[in-house]
């Protein structure tokens, strides 16, 4: 079986981390690297999400207004990450129109799909 892990981070955790000396920086990004030379041969995929500020949520709207997109992840805490598929798109703007056509959005009154970049260097 395969397993995601992700990774939430707290804003306060995120502050702190910026706020670091490189030298800091650095030994921290070590400890990752030496977590995947550790368990490397299990991990099979994946990829660091950008910031929660470039995110998109599609909901359907109320009142036969269509699919709503915001900004943000602000999904409430009820409601399940249940996985997620990695797509090639030119912008946000495509990625959001493929997201638009995801299958729960046309059949589950609730359903919420998120667009969100993957960092970049």
């Amino acid at each position: 079986m395969r397993y995601v892990i992700f990774n939430w981070v707290h804003p306060d955790d995120a502050a702190a981390w910026e706020a670091m000396s490189p030298e800091e920086q650095a030994e921290d990004v070590e400890r990752h690297r030496a977590w995947f030379r550790k368990f490397g041969e299990k991990v099979v995929g994946g990829e660091e999400l950008d910031e929660p500020r470039t995110v998109k949520a599609l909901r359907r709207g109320r009142q036969a207004e269509g699919i709503v997109v915001t900004d943000g992840p602000y999904v409430e805490t009820k409601e399940i990450l249940g996985g997620f598929v990695i797509v090639e798109a030119a912008d946000m703007d495509e990625a959001v129109a493929m997201a638009r056509e995801w299958p729960s959005l046309a059949g589950q009154p609730n359903a919420t799909v998120q667009v969100q970049p993957v960092y970049t260097r």
